[in-house]
């Protein structure tokens, strides 16, 4: 193996290497990524559960105040 060739080998090398740095830094930024979707969807999933409670609250307090109205009006 003459010098071009070690050269050259040694140039690859530290390509692949740099190379592999980005992949795993890529890798990194897409787990995040993922990461804060997920996040974001349980706490849509959250807010509309919320959303939900208030409404059923709502309507057992008008179905209440209905049914007192009646009871109390007669």
């Amino acid at each position: 193996m003459n010098n071009d060739d070690r050269r050259l080998m040694v140039e690859t090398l530290a390509e692949m290497r740099e190379l592999k740095g980005e992949m795993r830094e890529f890798k990194i930024n897409v787990i995040e990524r993922v990461e804060k979707l997920e996040k974001k969807e349980a706490e849509r999933g959250k807010e509309k559960l919320t959303v939900a409670s208030v409404l059923i609250s709502g309507m057992a307090l008008a179905v209440s105040i209905i049914v007192n109205f009646f009871r109390h009006g007669r």
